[in-house]
């Protein structure tokens, strides 16, 4: 049995696409289905030796100070590569000579975009060079401590995802 869309509304709100869809269910019946269509967004799992490099930053909406790994939004044309090297560095200064594509899924039903995980290596550092509303402190952990790092305060999408990955690849 198959959904079927009968009509999608949609407009532009902050420079993001919302809306809605009105779909068939399987039984029959009409429904209303809301989206939010931001850019999308790469998340930096960031090996240097034997630490990773991790991001403490107050997140607004969650009103805490979280660590997770360094993310951010992808520009337009850009692969996921080149926007892991881009945040990599404007966030903490590194810049990574190898960089992997490990996976890209949907963090949310709800949401139209892609996040993806990438694994950075062969590291440098540098100096950040944050947007001006990023206030970013640059965190290096022991690998075998980071995810214990990560849950031990309030976790996001930007950490414990991308670190389970990374582990299960073998890479942390």
């Amino acid at each position: 049995m198959e959904w079927k869309l009968h009509a999608r509304r949609g407009l532009s709100l902050l420079g993001h696409a919302v809306g809605y869809d009105t779909l068939e269910r399987p039984d029959g019946n009409r429904v209303r289905r809301g989206w939010f269509d931001p850019p999308d967004a790469v998340a930096v799992v960031a090996r240097t030796g034997d630490e990773l490099v991790l991001i403490e930053e107050y997140r607004p909406r969650l009103g805490e100070r979280v660590l997770s790994c360094p993310a951010g939004r992808m520009d337009p044309g850009e692969s996921y590569e080149s926007a892991a090297k881009r945040e990599l560095y404007e966030e903490t200064g590194y810049r990574a000579k190898h960089v992997e594509l490990l996976e890209t899924y949907y963090p949310a039903a709800g949401m139209r975009k892609q996040r993806a995980v990438v694994f950075a290596s062969d590291l440098s550092p540098g100096d950040q060079h944050l947007e001006a509303d990023e206030f970013i402190d640059v965190r290096t952990v022991p690998v075998g401590e980071a995810i214990d790092a990560v849950r031990a305060g309030p976790t996001c999408g930007w950490g414990l995802p991308p670190l389970l990955l990374a582990r299960e690849e073998g890479l942390i």
